[in-house]
């Protein structure tokens, strides 16, 4: 138990965006010995070999065939989105003495659990390169953004009950007026010019890590465990999945 829990929390700390997620799965899976297929290639399949291939970097399939004649599948299913905040794009609004990054939520969440914390960006970023576009996984390795809470006697009833804005409190704090842009800090990172990227698909994450909480460690806390807690259990019941003759399992 504390192996497969540990390792939860690895992937957890590993993937903090969908992007990464795949990623992460797709190395868990290399170390299994299974082979990548190119989705666009020619597959040439062995009888008893594991494979997997991608695609969009944002969703992987895999899958293993049995030694004896294939006569059916046994089949499972996650996702590996979480719910947390989209960046719209590199404008940045604010009343001239701040600015903030505009967003905007994707599935439903708990706005409460991400005020006053330590957030930053990750994702993907399209990058122009030699031969063509190459899509680059990005993760800010910074405490950068917050969205902060009113102080209380600013917001007297805010223990009463509170619907958010999400256009109006939601919208993280960046830095002060005239500070450089998301596109500039991304590229800089990506040893890039900030011309040469082309797209991104980026989202807020925590910079919290996974941790065991309580008197025995007996609790686990961890920011995107919905649903990666689900992605993470499907990928290892697959891998430790005992064979049948016959059935393929993906």
């Amino acid at each position: 138990m504390d192996d497969i829990l540990h390792g939860l929390m690895a992937y957890l700390d590993a993937s903090p965006s969908p992007f990464h997620a795949v990623a992460s799965a797709a190395a868990l899976l290399e170390q299994a010995g299974f082979a990548r297929l190119e989705e666009s290639g020619l597959w040439a399949l062995r009888p008893g070999q594991g494979y997997y291939t991608t695609r969009n970097q944002s969703s992987l399939i895999a899958f293993r065939l049995p030694q004896a004649p294939l006569t059916g599948w046994r089949m499972a299913a996650s996702h590996s989105d979480s719910p947390t905040f989209r960046v719209k794009n590199d404008a940045m609004q604010g009343d001239g003495h701040y600015t903030r990054l505009e967003v905007e939520g994707y599935g439903g969440m708990n706005c409460a659990s991400w005020l006053d914390r330590p957030l930053t960006v990750a994702g993907r970023a399209a990058v122009r390169a030699q031969g063509g576009v190459q899509g680059r996984l990005v993760y800010l390795d910074r405490d950068l953004l917050t969205i902060p809470s009113l102080a209380i006697h600013q917001q007297r009833d805010v223990n009463k009950g509170h619907e958010y804005n999400p256009q109006r409190d939601m919208q993280p704090v960046w830095g002060e007026g005239g500070a450089e842009s998301l596109t500039a800090l991304l590229a800089r990172q990506l040893g890039v010019e900030p011309a040469d990227i082309l797209a991104t698909d980026l989202v807020l994450c925590p910079r919290q890590k996974a941790v065991l909480l309580g008197a025995a460690g007996e609790y686990i806390q961890a920011p995107r465990i919905d649903d990666l807690g689900c992605a993470y259990a499907t990928l290892r019941g697959f891998l430790e999945a005992a064979p049948l003759p016959g059935v393929g399992q993906a």
